[in-house]
């Protein structure tokens, strides 16, 4: 379902039926997709995940801490800690709002520097998190082993899952959740229109 960023309840559950182990992508960032993935899918297929991989590269980290496109290939610790916050909100909605265990998969590029992959381990190692390295583009499966053995590792321990709200809450109550648990919003003001809408909508 496009708008989900998610595939159909019917396509992971016959991947349940059919694998040991399923991976199945839940959309974009850990909160629009994950968001949206967990509270919605898993509700109400019944679904209760395992663990979470959240799929970072270095040169997306440097872009948000500011550096052009052109210039992404260069080692740039600064920009590189400037834009790690991003990815570190992402752990920890997964870690600390859906109390999900979580790895973070590095999709390696060549130009990556060992102290670049140095300082976004030790960020994410702060939050209670290992980062494994996917390098499958240019190693084959070979390349994501030592992610998949992480993942096990992850899967076959115990998790508390938590929804961001409950469903007996009124709609109100759950957009204020999810704007202030995901988004970190400190609150929801509602227009006159915005209540007439819900008023409909319940």
């Amino acid at each position: 379902n496009i708008a989900h960023g998610c595939n159909s309840v019917i396509a992971t559950k016959m991947a349940m039926h059919f694998g040991d182990y399923v991976v199945t992508e839940a959309g974009f960032g850990a909160d629009l997709g994950a968001e949206k993935f967990l509270d919605i899918k898993c509700r109400l297929a019944g679904l209760q995940p395992d663990a979470v991989i959240i799929v970072a590269t270095i040169k997306a980290l440097k872009y948000n801490g500011g550096v052009p496109k052109a210039d992404v290939q260069k080692e740039n610790l600064e920009a590189l800690e400037k834009g790690l916050p991003n990815l570190l909100k992402h752990v920890e909605n997964i870690t600390q709002v859906f109390h999900l265990p979580a790895v973070v998969a590095l999709n390696r590029f060549v130009t990556d520097t060992d102290a670049e992959i140095a300082l976004v381990t030790r960020k994410c190692k702060e939050l209670g998190v290992n980062v494994r390295m996917s390098e499958v583009w240019g190693k084959g499966g070979e390349g994501g082993l030592e992610l998949a053995e992480e993942v096990l590792r992850l899967v076959e321990g115990e998790n508390n899952f938590h929804f961001v709200y409950e469903d007996e809450l009124s709609i109100e109550e759950k957009i204020k959740a999810v704007a202030t648990k995901v988004y970190r919003a400190d609150g929801v003001v509602f227009t006159a229109n915005a209540k007439k809408q819900l008023a409909t909508i319940e």
